[in-house]
């Protein structure tokens, strides 16, 4: 975060290039710092002007080739990287001795700036020839570092480096500086001689030595700066990203942890392969034992299998006999059954006869009664049909009638027209009277006829309802009868469906008696319940002897357990001796002292094994240990007490310079000072005033006075004494007080040897370069001793340790323990092999009883079934038998049903019908009452509005009443004459049409017959022919009607049709008149006598039929059990032959208590099949378990004799390997029981091998992935900024990998720590340590397998296009140029990078970059503006030096320091100054205008001549870059 401000250079550097005093001056360049922290200004300093600007981030050091470019930089490295080994340009390591002429005190400071706050600090080098002497001798080159912050009262411009025109020699500039820290203590100055420590301090100050590192590195040579990124391939690139970056703190971390459990993790392969043969053959063996035991078992299964299939082949040859006896029986039944079914067929034959007249004779009598229906159902059709055509015929009699009469009165009008007016009038009143006459008739008619069409439809209405009432009460019992034969087909349904499930069942035969059946069934039950108790008393006597052999399994069990519980007991007492024991013994300093080697692989209980040998030895190591605590105590007595001495006389020689004089003398001086008597301290005066080499002579002359005191003035001394004697200091030492002649004059006159004696004092009390030697040697020394005393106390406190745990573990197993705690192991292994054999024969015994008691309670279940089932087969059957007999009732009463549904539905038809007849007459009735109605209306109203009527209405002459048409056109043609009175061609032409009419009429009448016209003609004199509308309902009535009579015609004749066939098809053959003669009694009189006839014979006649059905039933039933029964004999006796013939033979009296076999002989070769079955799989069983033991213990032996396991050295490995496989079974319980313990011994050394390898591998993960990140920060970082064209925005370095699986980073993590911890052991260099950065960067290779990592960068090029190049192909590739400039892009890459791993990545810089003459080698435009571009995206400051004036490369930096270097001829030397400080760019605007004005710089005047012509005004070209131009703000 800091960036170079200045650099100063003071009286330092080689005879060619000499600095006397030259600041190289950055400052002013910059941006303005962005938040600038408050500072108080110098006291005749005068204001600021404006917030600070930052230093140029871009410069250059122009001086001539060969002037010292490269002292510089040395000079500049030897602050920041400090040791002559870190020598810029690798030169040696004197080079830097070479710099410093005997008299110099050099001095080298640096100013940095802040880039955020603008603060100062400033770090410097001082050096000089200790003795003012050029030496060879390295020790003689005293050199120091300094730092402090700028402040009021130390500055970089006032280092005390001159005193009174004197250069200041490292002691005193060193004096000054902290005079000026007590002074100004915020100034902070800091002071270090050692490398380590000043390093440690730049790191705190913010400003990173270890980027100098490798800008050393690029500054190897000349323009070389691209070396340091000169890799092979992608992966190196990444290493060297990484080293750079990475701290190495963290990784000398992980090598102290890798190096702290190598010696551990360097076994883990062995005890893996001990853990995993012992595991393994745990698993084996304990899998080897189990398979004995079960094969133990199904050997018992396979004899209990044979046992049940014995006792099953009896129980059915039993059945055999039992079905051979009852064969013998079933054979006499079936006779008699016979004879039953002929005798019941002939009754069924004569009742079918009778059935068949009586319903002959029925069917006569229906078809008679329906022939005499249909043929008063013709006539009332014929009539129908007439009155329908007189009604069609009405029209042609009106039309023929209104034609006549109205060419008869045309004739009479003619006739009379001659006549006047009165006449006329009379005629058209009589007309008129007439027809009001006849109007008034034809009301009354029509209201007459409507009352008696509405009676006749009040009576018909009542007919129907009682026809509709009769056909309800009709449907009703039809339903009744329906539901109730509905109901009773379902109860037959249901006794079908319940026999069918009983034959399918098998509990009843098809043609079997179901009382019978019934009747058998109860026995059978009886047997089965018999069975089933005899069944559950040997259940009984099964379970108590399960019960028994349990309780012995039991016991054993709980033996094994207890011995098991002692085994883990002992064993683990046993494991904890033996850990504890191992433990010690793995103690470096045990085996140290007791000069053990190779213990670990012996056996724990043999006699070289850790346990005995510590047994044997612990008093001994007890003895050691404790003279090696008293020895070591002595030692760091000893070693602390020189130490403190040590540390007593380096506190007196201090950091530097003279030690301090006496405290009484200090005391003395102090109270003369404030007594304004001058006075110094006679060691001090001896140092500052009297030469070197005077000091020895003034000594011997005066000791007194040089440990005393010294008053300047001598005139003071009188009332120095007095004001010493008022004071009464009363000093410790004796302090001798005098003037400066006094101390140095020469002895007047030596004493005796004898009595004047003179300890030698001190050499630092006046020799400088003595004391600086004598405190460098006595700082080593008390750093090895620190060294000494640290191994020392460590010794002695693991001692300490030892002794406790020696003492621990004794006390914890006291001599002779270990032995009858090993004894203790071997009897309880023999112990619980025991009871575990014990236990395996209990368990074989209770897996015998259990399967005695498996076969009784499955023989239990089965007769239990059985009696369940029998129980309800027996309870199915009575039921069933019961409900078959009534089924006859049943299927009478269902024909019974029949017939009265039969009748009840044809009576509600006739019904029915009857009633829409009636339905129809009535609304035929009701329309004719309406059309009566509707026609009397129309007659008055027509009545009303004739005029000319007289008002009486007397009847006219006897003569008869003339047809309402005719009255109508006599009136309307009496109107017409009235109103044309006289006679012309109108009537004359009226005539001939009224005759022509007339004649059509009378034609059209003719084509009638005489009665349809006779017929129409009375119609008209009816009210229903009054008028159009009425004749026209009529006629629709008329025409329904006739299609009502026409379909009620078509039932008739569709039902005479129907009892025809019938009454054939019941007729009697061959001829005969009657199928059989019937009594008197059964000949029907008529249809509803012979219909109760027919019902009497059909029951008769279905009684004979069931007859017949029940007897043949039974006779099939009979046969089929018969044939059930052969069939038995011969099933069961082969099923029993087929079980036991493979059998060996039973024990006398086993099947004494056996039963017949009940089940049928599907069930019986049911039960065989899996009888056979359980044989079969018992074997199979067996067989396999005996195939899995032999199989298992192969497997025992090749897991002890495969090749992994061959550096496992344990007894019972070789000898399962040499036992036969048929033994081993037998040993495989207590090898299990033997490895458990050893199991558990190894698998905590491996868990806690684990846990510390995980440690590792999880430290290693994180710092791989934080390795990971810094390349995905690294990519991201170098992104460029958006002025480069192509280049905007794109990233310069493009790191790919892929991200690794967390399980396969940690495996593969896994791998490279074992690999680490396995090369120290097969080199046997356990002790060396680790390089925790490779073991770094072997872990981010490996994981990063198997794709790796592909680095590519941008190549430079003067149109920027996008083209990448893989980092290991830059040399190849790249230009001198391009090279260089990608150097210089990666190198701000990593310094930006390690900027952001220090949690500085919000601030965007990162240091400084000084390089020796880049341009000489990049001085292209397009690259120095790169590297500019990258350097400010990332923050990074460009120091340059070069030697060439490129004026076109120096354009391109804000600052150029130009540099000069003069020859001093009278001193023979050459200097270097500053001869200018060029800043490139336009000049600044000047503060003292006013804002808002401008200011010309240059104006450029054209005067066009005279003569010469116009030209259009053309477009200004832009000026070159060096124009110059107005500026405007």
């Amino acid at each position: 975060m800091y960036e170079l401000s200045r650099v100063r250079l003071f009286s330092i550097g080689p005879a060619g290039a000499r600095y006397a005093d030259t600041v190289l001056d950055l400052r002013g360049v910059g941006e303005p710092v962005p938040d600038p922290a408050p500072r108080q200004a110098q006291l005749f300093e005068g204001e600021p002007v404006g917030p600070p600007r930052r230093p140029a981030p871009a410069g250059v050091l122009f001086l001539e080739n060969g002037g010292g470019k490269s002292v510089l930089l040395k000079l500049i490295f030897s602050v920041m990287l400090p040791g002559h080994r870190n020598t810029l340009g690798g030169a040696s390591s004197g080079v830097l001795r070479k710099f410093l002429l005997a008299d110099d005190c050099g001095h080298v400071a640096l100013e940095w700036q802040h880039t955020q706050t603008g603060e100062l600090v400033v770090v410097g080098k001082v050096s000089e020839w200790r003795g003012r002497q050029v030496s060879s001798d390295p020790r003689k080159f005293a050199e120091a570092w300094y730092s402090f912050r700028p402040g009021p009262g130390l500055t970089l411009d006032d280092l005390p480096v001159v005193s009174a025109g004197r250069r200041r020699t490292m002691r005193g500039f060193r004096d000054a500086l902290a005079e000026t820290a007590k002074l100004y203590p915020d100034v902070d100055v800091v002071w270090e001689e050692i490398h380590e420590r000043w390093n440690d301090h730049l790191n705190h100050l913010g400003l990173d030595p270890e980027l100098f590192r490798y800008q050393r590195e690029m500054n190897a040579d000349e323009g070389e700066a691209a070396g340091l990124f000169a890799v092979k391939n992608d992966a190196d690139f990444v290493d060297l990203l990484l080293r750079a970056v990475t701290d190495t703190a963290d990784t000398d971390g992980l090598a102290d942890l890798v190096d702290s459990f190598a010696a551990k993790l360097s076994q883990r392969a062995e005890l893996m392969a001990e853990r995993d043969f012992v595991e393994g053959a745990t698993g084996l063996l304990n899998a080897l034992s189990d398979a004995a035991d079960q094969r133990g078992r199904v050997r018992a299964a396979h004899h209990a299998a044979e046992d049940e299939a014995r006792l099953l082949g009896r129980e059915f040859a039993l059945r055999a006999d039992r079905e051979r006896s009852r064969a013998a029986d079933l054979s006499d039944q079936v006779a008699a059954a016979a004879e039953s079914v002929d005798a019941a067929q002939r009754s069924r034959a004569h009742t079918a006869l009778v059935t068949a007249e009586i319903t002959h004779r029925h069917a006569g009598m229906r078809l008679a009664a329906a022939e005499a229906d249909g043929a008063a159902l013709k006539r009332e059709l014929t009539e129908a049909r007439g009155m329908l055509a007189a009604w069609l015929g009405t029209e042609a009699v009106l039309r023929q009638r209104s034609a006549a009469d109205r060419a008869e009165r045309v004739a009479a009008a003619i006739q009379a027209a001659e006549r006047d007016a009165a006449p006329a009038l009379a005629a058209r009143q009589a007309a008129a009277g007439a027809l009001v006459r006849a109007l008034n008739a034809a009301a009354a008619v029509a209201d007459e006829r409507a009352d008696q069409e509405e009676q006749r439809a009040a009576e018909l209405q009542e007919r129907g309802e009682s026809a509709q009432r009769a056909a309800t009460v009709a449907a009703t019992e039809t339903q009744r009868t329906r539901s109730e034969a509905v109901h009773l087909r379902a109860r037959l349904s249901e006794v079908g469906s319940e026999l069918g499930q009983a034959v399918e069942a098998g509990w009843i035969a098809e043609d079997d008696d179901p009382a019978e059946a019934a009747e058998r069934a109860a026995a059978e039950e009886k047997s089965a319940a018999t069975a089933w108790s005899e069944a559950r008393a040997a259940v009984e006597s099964a379970a108590g002897a399960v019960r028994d052999a349990e309780s012995e399994h039991g016991r054993a069990q709980l033996e094994a357990a207890r011995a098991a519980d002692r085994l883990g007991a002992a064993e683990h007492e046993l494991a904890g001796v033996r850990t504890s024991s191992r433990e010690l013994l793995a103690e470096p300093r045990v085996a140290e002292l007791l000069g053990l080697e190779g213990t670990s692989g012996a056996a724990d209980d043999g006699p070289a094994g850790p346990v005995a040998v510590l047994d044997q030895a612990a008093d001994i190591l007890g003895g050691r240990l404790a003279d090696a605590v008293a020895d070591g105590e002595r030692a760091l007595f000893q070693l602390r007490t020189e130490a403190a001495e040590d540390s007593r006389i380096l506190a007196a020689l201090g950091d530097g310079g003279l030690l301090p004089p006496n405290p009484d003398v200090l005391a003395a001086v102090e109270h003369l000072g404030e007594h304004g008597i001058p006075a110094l301290p006679g060691w001090r005066y001896l140092a500052q005033s009297v030469p070197a080499e005077r000091h020895a002579a003034v000594l011997d002359a005066h000791p007194d006075l040089v440990d005393g005191v010294v008053v300047t003035a001598p005139s003071e001394m009188p009332r120095a004494r007095e004001v010493l004697a008022e004071a009464a200091l009363l000093p410790r030492s004796a302090v001798a007080v005098g003037t400066p002649d006094a101390l140095l004059a020469a002895r007047a006159a030596a004493p005796a040897a004898e009595t004047v004696f003179l300890v030698p004092p001190n050499p630092a009390m006046h020799d400088e370069r003595a004391a600086d030697t004598e405190r460098q040697a006595l700082r080593r020394r008390a750093t090895d001793r620190d060294d000494a005393i640290r191994q020392r106390a460590a010794r002695l406190e693991g001692d300490r340790n030892l002794v406790g745990r020696l003492a621990a573990w004794r006390a914890s197993c006291p001599a002779g323990r270990v032995g009858e705690l090993v004894a203790a192991v071997q009897t309880a292994t023999q112990a619980l092999v025991d009871a575990r054999a014990a236990g395996a024969a209990a368990e074989a015994a209770a897996a015998t009883a259990e399967t005695v008691r498996a076969r009784a309670v499955d023989q239990r279940d089965r007769r239990m079934d059985a009696a369940q089932l029998a129980r309800r087969r027996a309870d199915t059957l009575a039921g069933l038998a019961f409900r078959l007999r009534e089924r006859a009732g049943w299927t009478r009463r269902i024909r019974e049903l029949d017939q009265e549904t039969g009748e009840h539905e044809r009576a509600a038809e006739a019904n029915l019908n009857l009633a829409r007849a009636a339905d129809q007459d009535r609304r035929q009735a009701q329309r004719a009452a309406d059309d009566a109605r509707r026609t009397a209306r129309a007659l008055l109203e027509e009545r009303a509005e004739i005029s000319g009527a007289p008002d009486d209405d007397a009847a006219a002459s006897g003569e008869p009443p003339a047809a309402l048409p005719a009255l109508r056109e006599a009136y309307r043609t009496a109107s017409v004459l009235y109103d044309k009175v006289g006679v012309g061609a109108d009537l004359r032409a009226e005539q001939a049409r009224a005759e022509s009419e007339q004649t059509a009429a009378q034609a059209a009448l003719d084509r009638l017959s005489a009665r349809v016209r006779k017929h129409a003609a009375e119609l008209l004199e009816s009210p229903d022919g009054a008028d159009g509308p009425s004749r026209l309902a009529a006629g629709s009535r008329a025409e329904e009607h006739v299609r009502t009579l026409e379909g009620r015609t078509d039932a008739a004749n569709e039902l005479l049709g129907r009892l025809r066939g019938e009454v054939e098809r019941h007729a009697p053959g061959d001829g005969r008149d009657a199928h059989v003669e019937l009594p008197a009694d059964r000949i029907p009189s008529d249809p509803a006598h012979a219909q109760e006839l027919l019902r009497e014979a059909a029951a008769e006649h279905a009684a004979c039929t069931e007859q017949v059905d029940t007897a043949r039933d039974a006779h099939t039933r009979l046969v089929r059990a018969l044939s059930e029964a052969e069939s038995g004999v011969s099933v069961f006796g082969e099923i029993s032959v087929s079980l036991t013939d493979t059998l060996p033979a039973a024990e006398a009296g086993q099947d004494d208590d056996c039963t017949a076999f009940e089940g049928s002989s599907t069930e019986a070769r049911e039960a065989a099949t899996a009888c056979r079955r359980a044989l079969r799989t018992a074997a199979g069983e067996l067989s396999a378990a005996e195939g899995q033991v032999r199989e298992r213990a192969e497997a025992v032996v090749r897991h002890a004799g495969s090749a992994r396991f061959e550096q496992v050295r344990m007894p019972a490995r070789q000898q399962i390997r040499e036992l036969p496989l048929s033994a081993l079974p037998e040993h495989a319980l207590a090898w299990a029981a033997a490895f458990e313990p050893r199991l558990r011994v190894l698998t905590d050394e491996l868990a806690q091998i684990e846990r510390n390898r995980d440690s590792i591998v999880d430290r290693l993960r994180g710092m791989v992935e934080s390795s990971l990140t810094t390349l995905r920060a690294a990519q991201r970082l170098s992104r460029l900024p958006e002025e480069l064209g192509e280049w905007s925005g794109q990233e310069f370095l493009r790191i790919r990998f892929e991200d690794p699986d967390a399980a396969h980073l940690s495996e593969r993590l896994g791998e490279v720590v074992d690999e680490a911890t396995r090369a120290a052991r097969r080199t046997g260099a356990a002790a060396v340590r680790r390089d925790g950065m490779t073991l770094l960067l072997r872990g981010v290779h490996a994981g990063l397998e198997p794709r790796g990592v592909q680095v590519e960068i941008l190549k430079p090029d003067s149109v920027l296009r996008a083209e990448r190049v893989p980092v290991g192909q830059m040399g190849d590739v790249f230009s001198g140029g391009q090279l260089l400039t990608a150097a210089i892009a990666l190198y701000c890459t990593m310094a930006a990078l390690r900027s952001n791993d220090r949690g500085r990545a919000r601030h965007r810089h990162a240091g400084t970059l000084f390089l020796d003459n880049p341009i000489g080698r990049a001085n292209a435009s397009y690259l120095l503006e790169l590297q500019r571009a990258v350097a400010d995206a990332l923050g990074v400051q460009l120091i340059y030096t070069t030697g060439l004036f490129d004026t076109t490369a120096l354009a391109e930096f804000p600052l150029v320091v130009r540099l000069r270097n003069d020859a001093d001829l009278r001193a023979g030397l050459k200097y270097i100054s500053v001869e200018e400080h060029l800043r490139p760019g336009l000049p600044q605007p000047d503060p003292e205008i006013p804002e808002g004005l401008g200011q010309i710089h240059a104006t450029r005047v054209f005067r066009k001549p005279a003569d010469t012509p116009s030209v259009p005004p053309q477009t200004p070209q832009p000026a070159s870059k060096d124009t110059p131009g107005v500026s405007v703000p």
